[in-house]
């Protein structure tokens, strides 16, 4: 019997340490998702460019291209749109070719960078899945995970309406994590998404939305996740910001720093 309950023991431990998640964050907006074995990239491949903004240096932008732990056997990659603190499409490019096993999903603007851009753009294309701009929610099933994917118009109003910035609710082990790259805080363009409806588990949002009052309307009505990490923090942060988000979220964390790691 002895036996019986340690090896039950041992079991159920494997079992829930299998089922974990962790968001390690890369720089900005960038992050690693990993769970049950399955491995997602955001919006992690770029150099310096905006100096306000956090980036992933020489080293680690090499280590994530050549697929050094824990960059390796990624299975998805997904890329908010083409900002050049979100993307670089040579760097995208170089690591998709060498990891022809990761698919890349993000707006047909974005694809066709890869495609224009990087040197060798044929070798990845079958590794690419552009679309178009509507209002829809689309579906995606690869390499073992569900992907729901649509367009919020870019912060910034009318200056940025031809970049095309797209949200995504990743699905990794029943656990469903949203990103909503530099998505608007328009209540309408939520509203009709009712993402809510489609059980957020993890929402990360430009921290912003939760130090201001259109942005906690999103987050409590339209999207009610059960977890929430504000990304986009600036190297010189603003201390009343997070002291707001402290007020309005309690629960609520903000990436700050290269490495930083949420487990649930």
């Amino acid at each position: 019997m002895k036996y019986f309950l340690t090896s039950l023991l041992s079991i159920f431990c494997v079992s829930a340490f299998s089922q974990s998640l962790s968001i390690t964050y890369i720089a900005n907006e960038g992050v690693l998702i990993e769970s049950a074995g399955k491995k997602v990239i955001i919006d992690a491949l770029f150099d310096k460019y905006y100096d306000a903004y956090l980036f992933p240096d020489e080293a680690l932008l090499e280590k994530m291209i050549s697929g050094k732990a824990p960059y390796n056997d990624v299975d998805l990659m997904l890329s908010t749109h083409i900002h050049r603190d979100h993307f670089a499409p040579t760097m995208t490019g170089r690591f998709l070719k060498g990891h022809p096993e990761t698919k890349l999903i993000s707006s047909t603007q974005l694809t066709q960078s890869i495609s224009k851009d990087y040197a060798e753009g044929k070798s990845v294309a079958k590794q690419l899945e552009g679309i178009t701009r509507d209002e829809d929610i689309h579906q995606h099933e690869i390499n073992g995970l569900k992907v729901s994917s649509f367009f919020i118009y870019h912060s910034g109003g009318s200056r940025t309406r031809s970049i095309e910035n797209m949200g995504y609710l990743v699905e990794i082990n029943g656990t469903k994590i949203l990103h909503l790259g530099d998505s608007d805080m328009n209540p309408d363009r939520f509203k009709e998404l009712d993402l809510k409806s489609l059980g957020v588990d993890i929402a990360m949002v430009p921290y912003w939305y939760m130090a201001d009052e259109a942005g906690t309307q999103i987050i409590r009505e339209y999207i009610v996740p059960k977890h929430l990490i504000g990304i986009h923090y600036p190297k010189v942060g603003s201390p009343m910001a997070l002291k707001e988000i402290a007020k309005n979220f309690p629960e609520a964390r903000v990436f700050k720093e290269v490495f930083e790691k949420a487990e649930y």
